[in-house]
């Protein structure tokens, strides 16, 4: 074992309330009985020497079918998981939902979705299609077809995603992570509901209404019977009631993306996403520093969208929904083109734009209150606040795009971050902060004497930037002096300097994974455990590395000290 998600673990009922952080030897067996599994595939039933002898599990375990760009296979025929098994559901026996899902009204506990990846190559792996022929676990002749999950990306994923979780944003969350010693693992990922859009896709793509309706009410029975849904009886209306469930939940989820610079590779296919608008597959997951929007993602064969372009596509899957909505109740496919207006697209754009605001009001560092009163009586003063933040948050560094290791970038010029860190302190004295200062404490340290240039332009906007913040300020409701001092101690935790990045997650993964057969496995869950609490930039709840933690000279100390210098030396980074 690697990993384990002890509160998880709680929440779902697999373990009792009062369990500890304790991975017992009895734990540990049942875990592995359960999820340390490799699939016997086709290219092994042609071949049984490879697993006769071997103790095999009763029954099989299913891989699902759905929509997958990087498949050659364009309708979802044979597509779908390629190195994943569904371990089943169950139903958590208490009644309190976990706490990053909001809205939820029923009394049973909830039911969580399990899978695994990490089980070996199905036949729905690119890869498998690629080659024709079923292909034996572990061949790594073809992308997308070995079958294994790399313990970097696995441990990766839970430590992100358990962050994000907890800061509240909809998320899967990952159970375990089973480490085998050869860099190869198993991942268990858990959400109330892991139908993805791209389950439901392929049978719109393949013209197949009655399958088409079969996942739709699936999806919508799991979504009402958690209690996150309230759906009427009739069924035009039933399926009405869900587009705008769907298209609110998109509309926020893609203004999330955009306001808190994280990249998700949302496309046609609704492969990296859940139907209800959660995140998934971290593996080209990344929060960036700034707003990196002409960061791109180099995929096998193709380029990722971009931050910016990921509320068209999120746009363009409710329009996806609309339509397969139409075929299931109508019988006929019309052309995506003819729901180009359809209403539910009118809440996605409604939802978009106000949480795009209050998170752009939380980051500033207004409490959930304030939020809603600036919602209900300042938009003419959030407007003219957002025109003055785009214009710095959108200048890019003069020396132009550049390749990276695993894509392409331009990097902005300004760390909007550090701004809203110290603006208010300086506001406070009843000073304005000068051209040349306002631009100097945001810059990157990475840019050029050239990209600093003060333009007349530039100077106008940094005043025009101090001024609106402070009619957001004074709009709050107290005095502004306290309203400054409450925003200066808010955003020093909500825009802390050591916020995570993309980069700054691959190399904690590298430091963990250097240490992981050297560290107690006790003393490796408290480390991964600060670490993930270090992260929850929420007021109130940000639990700093703690300080004792940081001096031991033990190699626990090590690995955290490491840990915070990576935060430091990828703190402007993607």
């Amino acid at each position: 074992m690697r990993y384990f998600n002890f509160p998880l673990a709680r929440e779902m009922g697999l373990l009792p309330r009062s369990h500890g952080d304790t991975l017992t030897p009895a734990l540990e067996t049942k875990i592995l009985e359960t999820f340390s599994l490799q699939i016997i595939n086709e290219y092994d039933l042609a071949h049984p020497g490879r697993w006769k002898g071997l103790p095999a599990k009763p029954k099989p375990f299913m891989a699902t079918r759905y929509l997958q760009m990087q498949h050659k296979d364009k309708r979802g025929k044979t597509s779908g998981d390629g190195r994943s098994i569904w371990n089943g559901s169950l139903r958590a026996p208490d009644t309190a939902g976990p706490d990053g899902f909001d809205g939820r009204d029923g009394s049973k506990g909830i039911i969580f979705d399990v899978s695994s990846r990490g089980t070996g190559a199905t036949i729905l792996s690119p890869g498998a299609s690629e080659a024709d022929r079923p292909l034996p676990t572990g061949d790594t002749r073809y992308s997308y077809a070995d079958g294994k999950a790399d313990l970097d990306e696995m441990l990766g994923s839970a430590l992100m995603s358990e962050i994000f979780y907890r800061q509240g944003i909809p998320t899967e969350r990952c159970l375990a992570v089973i480490d085998y010693g050869d860099g190869s693992s198993v991942g268990v990922r858990t959400a109330p509901n892991l139908i993805r859009p791209a389950h439901i896709f392929r049978y719109l793509k393949m013209g197949n209404r009655e399958g088409l309706a079969r996942a739709l009410n699936y999806f919508m029975d799991r979504q009402e019977e958690n209690g996150f849904w309230k759906l009427p009886a009739h069924p035009a209306a039933r399926l009405d009631r869900a587009l705008e469930y769907i298209a609110k939940a998109y509309g926020r989820l893609a203004a999330l993306l955009e306001e808190e610079y994280i990249f998700n590779w949302l496309s046609w296919d609704g492969d990296n996403v859940l139907a209800d608008g959660s995140m998934l597959d971290y593996g080209s997951i990344r929060q960036f520093a700034a707003k990196s929007d002409k960061y791109r993602y180099a995929d096998v064969d193709r380029y990722s969208t971009s931050l910016g372009e990921q509320r068209v596509w999120a746009r363009l899957m409710v329009q996806a929904f609309a339509q397969a909505a139409d075929f299931t109740a109508t019988g006929r496919k019309k052309n995506l083109r003819n729901f180009s207006d359809t209403p539910c697209l009118l809440s996605f754009d409604r939802e978009f734009l106000g949480e795009r605001d209050r998170r752009l009001l939380h980051r500033i560092g207004f409490t959930a209150p304030q939020i809603e009163k600036l919602m209900r009586t300042s938009s003419g003063a959030r407007a003219a606040f957002r025109k003055a933040l785009a214009y710095f948050e959108d200048l890019k560094v003069s020396k132009g795009p550049e390749k990276l290791p695993d894509g392409i970038t331009h990097r902005p010029v300004f760390l909007i971050r550090n701004l809203l860190r110290e603006l208010p302190k300086i506001l406070a004295t009843g000073a304005f902060m000068t051209a040349e200062e306002f631009c100097a404490g945001m810059a990157a340290s990475y840019v050029e004497k050239r990209d600093m240039q003060l333009t007349p332009t530039r100077i106008a906007y940094a005043r025009e930037f101090q001024e609106r913040y402070l009619d957001l300020a004074r709009a709050a409701g107290r005095p502004l002096n306290e309203t400054l001092s409450q925003l200066a101690s808010r955003a020093a935790v909500i825009n802390h300097a050591h916020r995570m990045t993309g980069d700054g997650m691959v190399w904690i993964i590298k430091e963990i994974l250097a240490v992981k057969d050297r560290l107690g496995w006790e003393e490796m869950q408290v480390a991964l455990d600060a670490f993930i609490e270090s992260q929850i930039l929420i007021p109130g709840k940000w639990k700093p590395i703690p300080e004792d933690d940081l001096k031991s000279p033990r190699l626990k100390g090590r690995l955290l000290r490491k840990i915070k210098k990576d935060l430091d030396l990828y703190k402007e980074t993607i």
